[in-house]
């Protein structure tokens, strides 16, 4: 069952604690081809739509004593596409406050504590209950050896579509020029260096996502609406650093299992862990779209703490 979850726009800035770097911000502009819908007929007439994405991550460290550090920041997040074959496309944006801390409890352990309030919407009409969604997060790191550290926690989330937990492994690898940031269901980089300026690598995230649509009129249904977004992104990147912690990255690759589900707010699951759903027997309101392709242009700056 495909089902994935991503806390790539949460790991990914403070992913400096388990490795010598913090990214304090990451910015992100996702284009695709045409978009095909599923169950259409295979001719010129075939209905589809662009799919483009932008995503802002800032992340303020503060220090405290006993080498701890306090996580402040902010994650924004917009998708806009076509839901339905009959629909013009709908913006929809989400907004992550991050606030938590970073524990050292010896040389080996440390764990990340974070909770994320967040508000998901068309913002077509007034806020209501129905936008914001709350969740957190808890990793510890024991570190190995000077190149490898291991990490395992979980994430909760209060989504749209119902109560979500998932369990989460992985591991951070360094040695000459390579490099391995592994969480598992929810993403994977591997990285070469080909000089010191520039990078080559493989990429894979996974996403999972829901949306309210405040009084959205992309179906003939008069109740509120959600969008449940789900993706397995997989591709290939190229990296240059023109100045010390300033990174440009291109990447291309496909989509696999790409869709931006709607159903009625009261249509749920009993309970999501993981790749796994349980109780859910929701009646799908739209076509889901064909596998494709993206590509992405990604600027990042970087703090090295060594």
């Amino acid at each position: 069952m495909k089902y994935h979850f991503i806390i790539l726009c949460i790991l990914s800035s403070i992913s400096g604690y388990t490795q010598n770097y913090i990214d304090i911000i990451h910015t992100e502009n996702t284009n695709t081809p045409q978009n095909e819908f599923k169950n259409q007929p295979n001719s010129s007439d075939s209905i589809s739509s662009k799919l483009k994405k932008i995503h802002v991550n800032l992340t303020l460290p503060i220090p405290l004593k006993n080498q701890n550090t306090l996580i402040t920041g902010i994650v924004y997040d917009r998708i806009n596409t076509r839901f339905t074959e009959n629909s013009t496309s709908i913006p929809v944006s989400s907004i992550i406050l991050k606030t938590g801390i970073n524990v050292s409890y010896s040389d080996k352990w440390s764990a990340l504590y974070i909770l994320l309030p967040k508000i998901a919407s068309s913002f077509e009409n007034k806020i209501t209950r129905s936008d914001f969604q709350i969740g957190g997060l808890g990793i510890a790191k024991k570190k190995k050896n000077d190149f490898l550290s291991y990490k395992f926690g979980a994430y909760f989330n209060g989504d749209l579509f119902g109560p979500f937990l998932v369990p989460l492994f992985g591991f951070y690898y360094k040695k000459d020029n390579w490099e391995m940031d592994i969480i598992i269901p929810s993403y994977a980089k591997i990285n070469y260096n080909l000089s010191s300026k520039v990078t080559t690598g493989i990429n894979w995230r996974a996403t999972v996502k829901s949306y309210h649509l405040n009084n959205s009129n992309i179906t003939t249904h008069q109740n509120s609406l959600y969008m449940h977004h789900l993706s397995n992104e997989v591709g290939v990147h190229l990296s240059y650093e023109p100045i010390k912690g300033v990174i440009i990255r291109a990447i291309s690759g496909a989509s696999l299992g790409r869709s931006f589900r709607v159903y009625e707010n009261d249509d749920k699951i009993d309970f999501g862990l993981s790749l796994f759903r349980f109780g859910d027997d929701r009646n799908q309101l739209n076509s889901d779209f064909k596998n494709g392709q993206f590509y992405r242009l990604e600027l990042c700056y970087r703090i090295y703490l060594n």
